[in-house]
């Protein structure tokens, strides 16, 4: 990652004339850097379309037929990827099956559980989110076979949260599921054909988990990795915590990680290249530039707390438009936050870093009354 900027040359001075020049110069920048950002997203968001494309309901096979991603698309999710770069899959290592995705894609997990019934002795999940929980009810009905996750996961399988109306409908309400085959991780998954070791990873959400084969040097990451720099995450997001579980993974060897939205990353030879699925990246390295940068955002908060400044200027502070990752992800980051109503911000990240999140509010007001009362709306009209 290039140098980040210096904390102390970021801040206004904390008096109405200051802060006022510095909203002109930081809107100025932001109409001048507008028409790049919409013709490179045209670009981003074509790439993200033949990759959506290409993995379309696919299953990838990697590692000498060890390793599968189980790509899982409609056309609802086909949105997604396109604006956010968001695929969905299942993971098959060996005899785990891992995250067997959102309730969109039931016709497509057990027509694969079904195929590969032998094969799948045991069923881990990295969290609780709905693209990675909602199939659970479905591979169960198929197979008998114990479900391993963290108890703060169990509980949310058990008993669903009730999601947004957009969540619904692209990604799909998981239904409650109990079981007796339920069982809270310890330090270890083993299985007849593998032992992986249990890496708590909180920081994406509580209760997420991340998976590590030393002898192949893979991490089963889940959402705990996402982006070098993702900057619009969910509301339950803690970014100290997420500090911690980077700052675990450096001490693990580690030559591939596999997240759960696509893409491999590995530094490992004998994965061969993969058009829009494996990268030729170090994940040494991408781990060492993420932990770098949300060091370098918590400071900025923290900072900015300090010289008591609103909260709407550390946020505008933390993506100063002369450092690339204010406009390279600026089109997502403000689409994630319109479409989710606020659900997935800038303002969540800035929040996951305050020593006063209570007192962190929605950047928009007016926008944020509107959508609170086109939701009850919504509501109402539809479910």
């Amino acid at each position: 990652m290039k140098s980040l900027p210096s904390i102390q040359s970021l801040f206004p001075k904390n008096d109405r004339k200051t802060i006022f020049c510095f909203w002109i110069r930081y809107w100025t920048l932001f109409f001048i850097f507008l028409p790049w950002i919409l013709v490179r997203q045209i670009g981003i968001s074509f790439s993200n379309l033949l990759a959506a494309l290409w993995t379309w309901n696919k299953e990838i096979v990697l590692l000498s037929d060890t390793l599968r991603l189980i790509y899982m698309n409609n056309i609802s999710s086909l949105f997604l990827s396109v604006i956010f770069g968001e695929r969905f899959t299942a993971i098959h290592y060996r005899d785990i099956l891992f995250d067997p995705g959102p309730t969109f894609s039931r016709k497509k997990i057990k027509k694969y559980v079904v195929s590969r019934s032998k094969d799948i002795r045991t069923l881990v999940l990295t969290h609780a989110h709905e693209e990675h929980i909602g199939n659970v009810p479905t591979v169960l009905s198929e197979l008998n076979i114990p479900v391993y996750a963290t108890s703060t996961t169990l509980q949310a399988v058990r008993n669903p949260e009730s999601l947004s109306i957009l969540r619904r409908v692209f990604i799909g309400q998981p239904t409650s599921n109990d079981t007796e085959n339920m069982k809270s991780l310890e330090t270890t998954v083993d299985t007849p054909a593998i032992s992986l070791q249990v890496i708590q990873s909180p920081g994406h959400c509580d209760g997420h988990a991340s998976f590590y084969d030393p002898e192949h040097r893979i991490l089963f990451a889940g959402d705990s990795f996402m982006h070098t720099v993702f900057t619009s995450p969910n509301r339950d997001v803690s970014g100290a915590d997420w500090i911690r579980t980077l700052q675990s993974y450096c001490e693990l060897d580690i030559g591939t990680m596999i997240g759960a939205h696509g893409y491999v990353y590995t530094s490992d030879e004998t994965i061969l290249r993969s058009r829009f699925v494996v990268r030729r990246k170090d994940p040494k390295r991408m781990i060492l530039d993420k932990l770098r940068f949300m060091e370098w955002a918590r400071d900025v908060v923290m900072e900015g707390e300090k010289r008591g400044l609103p909260y709407s200027v550390i946020e505008a502070c933390l993506f100063p438009w002369q450092s690339w990752w204010s406009w390279y992800t600026w089109f997502t980051d403000e689409s994630g936050r319109l479409f989710s109503a606020g659900e997935f911000s800038r303002t969540h990240f800035l929040r996951s870093f305050s020593s006063f999140p209570e007192n962190v509010p929605f950047r928009f007001p007016m926008f944020a009354n509107l959508i609170s009362r086109l939701k009850k709306i919504l509501t109402k009209g539809i479910f």
